[in-house]
């Protein structure tokens, strides 16, 4: 599970409050069983032989009760007069839990005598779990709080990361890629900093890319203008010949695909909404069959057989220039690769296929034939890694 930079940063700070708020619980404990432990059995051991000395001369039982505190002289071999519930511990000091209250006690032996003195710690006891149930509110109180403090410190720390990455989502739609907010002279303003110069540079070659297909398209179509005008005049003064044909034919047919692929560039150019707008839609059997007549010459002049073949349907509407770029370089390669057989041009309700008869393609040039510059042939490997870009297009 992939969680946002929000959300862990407010885990992080979760776990961190958490974790801290534990260990003071835990600390808050341990001090109220230390100072338990060592001011009350230290202070309820120099009682007890305070009162050992001062009734050392006492030769009989002795049960003296003072405000909180009993002291017990028995024989060792009379018990009666010590309460059941504190009998038989061993020397030292002990905390008794009873049903009616809580209770220190320490004991000490001499020869023959036993010494017990028991201190009534139930009002100390109910202060403490009053303390600990404070504490276990207070931790539980810091919870709530850090969870509505994390929130609200990992919004506001990822603010101007969050107000970056909409800026720069929105930078495509800026005509000058410049970024609106103001962004603290940190990290993050030097990241806004970077985009902003990335974004500029983009934009900038975006631009002169445009305007380069812009201008070459325009600067073209004068010359192809004049060669066709040549061409017709050629048609209407020339002798007639079999090959006079041939030759304008071929003439015509290579100016055809000049300005085919000029206005396919220019197209490439444009952004693929903007592309959709100036291309003109055309039914995707009609098209092919255009493409299938254009290289019926080529494909019987090398004694090959070029067939359309469409699967029952309706058939879609595609853009003409770009679609017939991409039916025209497939057919181009599968012309170029296939010495016998035949080509197929398949045709479905919403996809196409160029199937051949030809060589195959080498698996080590196979997994890389997109890439530009890379032919499983003499070519310049520019076909289908043109395909792939109107593809994408």
């Amino acid at each position: 599970m992939h969680l946002s930079i929000n959300a862990r940063l407010q885990w992080v700070l979760n776990l961190l409050i958490v974790t801290l708020s534990l260990v003071a619980a835990v600390a808050m404990v341990l001090l109220v069983f230390w100072f338990e432990r060592s001011l009350f059995y230290n202070h309820l051991q120099s009682d007890l032989l305070d009162q050992v000395r001062a009734h050392s001369s006492q030769t009989q039982s002795l049960v003296l009760s003072m405000t909180d505190t009993t002291y017990y002289k028995l024989p060792a071999e009379q018990q009666g007069l010590l309460p059941e519930a504190f009998r038989g511990y061993p020397e030292g000091g002990h905390e008794v839990l009873l049903a009616d209250g809580a209770y220190n006690l320490f004991v000490h032996y001499e020869p023959g005598w036993e010494h017990v003195l028991v201190q009534d710690q139930s009002e100390f006891e109910r202060y403490e779990l009053r303390v600990f149930g404070g504490a276990a509110l207070a931790v539980l109180g810091v919870w709530i709080l850090g969870f509505w403090l994390s929130r609200r410190l990992s919004r506001q720390i990822l603010q101007p990361v969050s107000r970056l990455a909409t800026e720069v989502a929105q930078l495509r739609h800026q005509p000058d890629a410049r970024l609106r907010g103001p962004y603290p002279n940190d990290e993050v303003g030097l990241l806004a900093h970077t985009f902003e110069d990335y974004a500029r540079q983009v934009q900038a070659l975006l631009t002169r890319e445009q305007q380069f297909s812009a201008n070459a398209s325009y600067e073209l179509r004068t010359p192809m203008m004049v060669i066709r005008g040549a061409l017709d005049m050629l048609r209407e003064t020339g002798s007639g010949t079999a090959a006079e044909r041939r030759q304008l034919d071929r003439m015509e047919g290579a100016l055809n695909d000049m300005q085919q692929q000029v206005e396919l560039f220019l197209q490439l150019s444009r952004s693929p909404e903007s592309a959709a707008r100036h291309d003109k839609p055309v039914a995707l059997s009609l098209l092919a069959a255009r493409c299938i007549e254009s290289w019926q010459a080529r494909a019987q002049a090398r004694g090959l057989t070029l067939a359309l073949k469409e699967v029952p349907g309706e058939g879609i509407r595609v853009p003409a220039t770009l679609t017939g770029a991409v039916i025209n370089n497939l057919l181009r390669n599968a012309l170029d690769h296939t010495p016998e057989g035949h080509i197929e041009l398949c045709l479905g309700p919403d996809w196409l296929e160029v199937r051949d008869s030809g060589e195959g393609i080498a698996p080590g040039v196979l997994a890389r034939v997109w890439e530009r510059g890379i032919s499983g042939g003499t070519g310049f490997g520019l076909g289908l890694a043109i395909v792939e870009r109107i593809c994408e297009h």
